[in-house]
């Protein structure tokens, strides 16, 4: 006699899901290949037999891609794969600094770089720091003009362009403005690059499947240098009022936050590609 397994509390039976394939009432997969992410993230699946079906208990976790036919009766059956991909891409916003040294070239890299991803930024901001250096000297710097038709040209949904007048403002500080400009878009994570950094093309298929697969409670994670790769929960943000007052966002979470060590990580366990 088998021995029934022992699950979890929060657990997700593919039986009654429209993406599980079957063969003779034994599922053999996923039509949107999730078991095989849920596997590569540790996760446990466990076969089990019910009801006249052998089918899969994705253990510990709510799959965020479970559909059964009531929840999608509104739509036409050929559209029910691309619109729960559409449902669970969780959107995020780019902060992207161009630095005094950083030439058109480089710009226009990391915009199409960001194009690319297979989940692409909901919005883009530009952070322009050669705007002052551009004052002063026409000739050497990029007319802030032409810095902004390469971001309107490559065709995210949003965009903005922040020049930056005060240069003593550090990064974290120019990381609270442009949130401030943008707090009540609903986009839950904004993730920070440099223009010059080499951004991966998968990241974003990475960052997307740590939260929706993998379950990660990201608050904030620490880039891997002094800015690439940071990811913050504008929630965390918010709450507490970003790195105001000198001391940086993280800090803060750990100081007043309970079991703080859940909610923060390296960008790299969040996104492997990150990984210099």
């Amino acid at each position: 006699m088998n021995k029934k397994p022992i699950l979890s509390q929060v657990h997700t039976a593919c039986r009654y899901c429209v993406f599980a394939e079957y063969e003779d009432n034994t599922q053999t997969g996923c039509k949107l290949n999730k078991l095989d992410d849920y596997r590569a993230a540790g996760i446990d699946i466990v076969e089990v037999y019910d009801e006249g079906a052998n089918f899969n208990i994705i253990d510990g976790r709510i799959c965020l891609f479970y559909r059964n036919e009531s929840s999608l009766e509104s739509y036409a059956r050929d559209t029910w794969e691309e619109m729960t991909i559409m449902q669970t891409k969780i959107p995020y916003h780019v902060i992207l600094f161009v630095e005094e040294g950083d030439s058109l070239f480089v710009i226009k890299t990391a915009l199409r770089k960001l194009k690319e991803q297979a989940i692409k930024p909901n919005m883009v901001t530009i952070v322009n720091k050669q705007y002052m250096p551009y004052v002063k000297d026409n000739d050497k710097y990029l007319k802030p003009s032409i810095i902004l038709e390469a971001l309107s040209t490559s065709g995210f949904h949003k965009y903005s362009i922040k020049n930056i007048f005060d240069t003593d403002l550090d990064d974290r500080s120019l990381i609270d403005l442009v949130f401030d400009s943008s707090k009540n878009l609903p986009y839950p994570f904004y993730i920070v690059f440099r223009a010059d950094f080499d951004i991966p093309s998968n990241f974003s298929k990475e960052f997307n499947d740590a939260i929706t697969i993998s379950m990660y409670q990201v608050g904030f994670a620490s880039p891997i240098d002094d800015l690439n790769g940071m990811i913050v929960n504008r929630t965390a943000h918010k709450k507490h009022s970003g790195n105001s007052f000198l001391i940086n966002l993280e800090d803060k979470i750990r100081k007043y936050e309970d079991n703080a060590e859940h909610f923060i990580y390296k960008a790299e366990e969040v996104c492997p590609s990150f990984k210099l």
